[in-house]
């Protein structure tokens, strides 16, 4: 009995496997900044080598450095809110009796 469902199952599990892959590779284009600097890179080899026009790189290299500044955007807003807790020496208490906060 495993065997047969095993065999029924199995499509549905390649298909798993693809979702992911295309997962994988959305989040990638969306959030790697090694990714956009490559695209953006090559973009200009081929405005170099005339392969497309002056309007068409200046359009596509518009959309690849605003996803660029995106992401450095959410960097430095995730990098902020891991700043914001307690200070060197401070452990986030706050003593009862004068109200300050407590070091360490």
């Amino acid at each position: 009995m495993l065997l047969i469902d095993d065999l029924l199952a199995l499509p549905f599990k390649g298909f798993l496997g693809i979702f992911r892959k295309i997962y994988e590779l959305a989040d990638r284009e969306l959030s790697d900044e090694g990714y956009i600097q490559e695209k953006l890179l090559e973009l200009q080899l081929l405005y170099e080598m005339d392969e497309i026009d002056e309007a068409e790189y200046t359009r596509q290299s518009g959309e690849w450095e605003a996803r660029l500044n995106a992401i450095r955007q959410a960097e430095d807003e995730a990098g902020s809110e891991d700043e914001s807790g307690p200070g060197p020496g401070e452990t986030g208490e706050v003593d009862a009796v004068a109200g300050t906060p407590r070091t360490a």
